[in-house]
């Protein structure tokens, strides 16, 4: 049986603080060990931070929808903004030596390193980046 929890945020950093807390409340009686959950709250937090730096331009009149579906055996989060999106394939390697001292373009990199999965689409309202973990490893 899946649950599932929506959010609507506002384009602020002071949002990340709450993270944490719907992570705990997507999860519910799901147990997974602390490393799991840090990774996953790292992947959630650089993919809220790109809403709304990148996606939303710090914009305070749009707003961030945060999805968490869950089941026993994995979770899917949904992070959508209001932004024209990006071509994610623009994104410079992060790893190259020439990128290495730029102050963007990690966000991304780090995401796709901490969960199973991740896919990303424009909407019609914005953009959508989808992260999947699996919870019985």
């Amino acid at each position: 049986m899946s649950k599932q929890f929506k959010y609507k945020l506002k384009t602020s950093p002071f949002e990340i603080d709450n993270l944490p807390k719907y992570l705990k409340e997507a999860l519910g009686n799901v147990s997974i060990g602390d490393d799991h959950f840090n990774t996953l709250l790292l992947a959630l937090t650089e993919a809220l931070n790109n809403a709304i730096v990148h996606g939303n331009k710090n914009d305070i009149t749009k707003h961030i929808t945060l999805e968490f579906i869950t089941s026993p055996t994995m979770i899917k989060i949904i992070i959508t903004d209001e932004g024209e999106g990006f071509d994610i394939q623009d994104i410079p390697d992060p790893t190259l030596p020439e990128n290495l001292l730029l102050e963007h373009g990690r966000g991304i990199y780090i995401i796709k390193h901490f969960v199973d999965e991740m896919h990303y689409a424009k909407t019609k309202d914005g953009s959508s980046l989808t992260l999947i973990s699996y919870l019985n490893k």
